[in-house]
């Protein structure tokens, strides 16, 4: 007989995230956003329910809700899911992605697009580094993407680049991550065709119970207008 259990409490965790616009303009609100989840058990299947909510999105409602978990995991291969339904756009969203000897396969279909994006991803020896390589097709942009993460100086450098096949334009994309002490950390992410330098600190000792994010947006383009043109802005998010 099928029957629904009753649910897992805190099996995942609802968060409360408050943003402000650039605080070098005047702090004012900009948006709020939370999230909810929770396991449920459907007889033998077992899938996790989150909710999002997105004040600038869909004030007035949910913006998305999403079911996720695995299909299968006999220790040799994993296959996982995750169907996502946006309530504004009436978009739903489906990935699909299966795990075996170290190499992970994904596609990701929704109801606008159909088919967007298939990857690989696995880690690759390159002399003595260890590389996390993801090598993806877009579909509809007909773009070929590749990311590439790897250990450096104590954090973890990245790299995107993304190749047109229909125009042969090229688009990169580099950061670099690293913890500065247990529960604090600082990452760049420089994107040349924006010319923008992007800095964020995360903390989550200043304040218990609450994790504080400042972002640095920084125009390069106009290096003697520099400090003028960016933008800086905070975000609180707690759990609940």
């Amino acid at each position: 007989m099928l029957h629904v259990a009753a649910l897992i409490p805190a099996v995942l965790s609802n968060t409360v995230e408050v943003s402000t616009s650039d605080i070098r303009k005047g702090a004012a609100f900009d948006n709020l956003k939370a999230s909810w989840g929770k396991a449920l058990n459907v007889g033998d299947f077992k899938t996790n329910l989150k909710c999002n909510y997105d004040y600038n999105d869909n004030k007035d409602f949910l913006k998305e809700a999403s079911l996720s978990g695995d299909l299968m995991d006999d220790g040799d291969m994993k296959v996982s899911y995750d169907v996502s339904h946006n309530f504004k756009s009436k978009n739903t969203e489906v990935s699909l992605s299966a795990v075996t000897q170290g190499t992970t396969l994904s596609a990701d279909y929704d109801t606008d697009s159909s088919l967007k994006e298939v990857s690989l991803q696995r880690d690759v020896e390159l002399g003595d580094q260890k590389v996390n390589l993801k090598p993806s097709w877009l579909v509809q942009a007909k773009t070929a993407r590749v990311k590439m993460m790897s250990a450096m100086g104590g954090g973890n450098v990245q790299a995107q680049v993304d190749y047109n096949t229909d125009g042969g334009s090229t688009a990169y994309e580099v950061g670099y991550s690293k913890q500065l002490e247990d529960g604090k950390d600082v990452s760049a992410t420089f994107t040349p065709d924006s010319k923008e330098l992007e800095v964020e600190y995360v903390d989550n000792n200043f304040e218990g119970g609450a994790t504080w994010t400042a972002k640095a947006t920084v125009p390069l383009e106009d290096v003697g207008n520099t400090l003028d043109a960016a933008k800086l802005t905070l975000k609180r998010s707690w759990a609940w």
